[in-house]
């Protein structure tokens, strides 16, 4: 006997949800409704043609997207504009009754969904959103007191002793009924770009990756994890940031995981959970404290006078600082979009306490280059490392990047990748080059100066300018002036 839904149709934006499976407003969608349209809002479509990391990897999971669709019997919807004319449009097309998305957490895209609020309840159509990119938002893990927590390793405490409030993964979909395309529903395959084969991307490799990391690296994790040179990491954060996986899927599988393993494995696993939490944590400080977006956690540090060298600061963007392991990190991000978690607070240390230039340029670079560019995560790793942030510790953390090289990357592996220019220096001399002499230079075909640059500052000085900047913030170092 057939079940009587509750709409006949419901629009879902698949926004920051590119997957089918563990999709909270897509399976709530077809518990409601007979018909179920999921969409995509392409807002400048053109953007799609660039040959860009990201680019390529949003084609490619939306052209996944498109097949798993398909294989269920649906079809992907796509349209082309800003979502306050798209939804109310799609919407009206297909007479639905409701639109459903998942919740986002900061202050303009927040205002964004109460304008397509307003817009659809006008004309009748109901808008719901789920929690589905965290497992918990920032009112639910609050301290004692019921305040929210500015700390990670008190917040981690609480979240772990609430883990069990955690949803499981959703039951499969096996179908997804869709009515037919309307005139304005376009092909993924008409949209500028998408119409080629692209790099792995969407649900079918982020599942694929979850799969590897979970029978070769996670019980190594803890150990790997911090080298860059070594695949020791998930590979998962630019899924999660796309929504081509879910945060339930990837918990509860390793926490299924930690259950099947002895004491060391689940220390691996725990410190992979761990890294999770970090993400939840900074979900929480956007949430709770919104105004990170515009200015330093910490507000004493808002006055620093920080440098606009533009020199320097192209230096640092194009890897050609003359510090092998910043220009490697610089040099993947640039290529490959994206960059190792260890690399990615050697290179904003030295952004900031080398070269005294604002956490919110690195932050806004990261954010247009990164693949798994993730609002909270982006600044809350940003003001961690520059000392402005949620640091339990004082903001004179220095990274040093020539004795983080040598701890990181001892055979000088990963700063050959990619300054192939280093690739015959020895090992002695990898991670500091200008202390080569001129004899050693000749023999690896580097000479400093000329194939390599030599360091644009000295570590040292720059750590006592560091000093003097944090010490007081409104007061400029002699050594900035200019």
């Amino acid at each position: 006997m057939a079940v009587s839904k509750k709409y006949r149709c419901v629009v879902v934006w698949m926004r920051r949800a590119l997957r089918v499976q563990d999709n909270t407003p897509l399976y709530a969608a077809l518990q409601d409704a007979e018909k179920v349209v999921p969409v995509v809002c392409l807002r400048d479509a053109a953007k799609y043609r660039l040959q860009t990391p990201r680019r390529e990897f949003i084609r490619s999971a939306l052209k996944d997207l498109e097949a798993r669709m398909e294989s269920l019997g649906g079809r992907l919807f796509v349209r082309v504009g800003a979502p306050e004319r798209v939804l109310p449009s799609v919407a009206r097309d297909h007479a639905a009754d409701a639109v459903y998305a998942i919740d986002v957490y900061d202050g303009p895209t927040q205002a964004r969904d109460e304008r397509i609020s307003r817009l659809l309840r006008k004309r009748g159509i109901e808008w719901r959103t789920f929690k589905d990119a965290i497992l918990f938002e920032g009112k639910e893990i609050l301290s004692t007191s019921g305040v929210p927590y500015k700390v990670y390793t008190p917040y981690k405490k609480e979240w772990l002793g609430r883990a069990e409030d955690i949803p499981r993964v959703l039951p499969r979909v096996r179908t997804v009924p869709t009515p037919a395309p309307g005139t304005r529903d376009i092909p993924l395959k008409e949209v500028a770009g998408c119409d080629g084969t692209h790099s792995p991307g969407g649900e079918t490799e982020a599942r694929r990756r979850l799969k590897s990391f979970l029978g070769t690296r996670l019980l190594e994790y803890k150990t790997l994890r911090d080298f860059p040179g070594t695949d020791g990491t998930s590979r998962l954060s630019d899924s999660l940031a796309h929504g081509s996986i879910s945060v339930r899927t990837v918990y509860w599988s390793a926490r299924e995981a930690w259950e099947e393993v002895d004491a060391a494995g689940r220390s691996s696993v725990e410190t992979f959970i761990a890294e999770l939490i970090w993400r939840e944590f900074y979900y929480s400080i956007l949430q709770n404290f919104p105004f990170v977006l515009e200015r330093a956690f910490r507000e004493e540090f808002n006055e620093i006078s920080w440098s606009e060298d533009r020199s320097r600061r192209a230096a640092w963007s194009e890897g050609r600082t003359g510090y092998p392991i910043v220009d490697a990190a610089m040099r993947q991000l640039n290529t490959e979009g994206w960059m190792h978690n260890r690399a990615r607070m050697i290179v904003a240390s030295f952004l900031t306490k080398d070269l005294h230039i604002s956490w919110q340029v690195g932050e806004r670079y990261f954010s247009d280059r990164l693949i798994d560019a993730d609002l909270a995560s982006n600044n809350g790793g940003w003001q961690w490392t520059a000392g402005t942030g949620t640091d339990a510790s004082p903001w004179f953390r220095i990274f040093n990047p020539v004795l983080q090289a040598r701890k990181f990357d001892p055979a000088g592996d990963y700063i050959r990748k990619y300054v192939p220019e280093l690739s015959a220096v020895s090992q002695r001399h990898i991670h500091a080059p200008w202390e080569m002499s001129a004899a050693d230079q000749s023999r690896s075909g580097c000479i400093i100066g000329r194939d390599y640059p030599a360091p644009i500052v000295d570590h040292m000085t720059a750590r006592s300018v560091t000093k003097e900047l944090y010490a007081q913030p409104g007061r400029t170092p002699r050594s900035l002036r200019r």
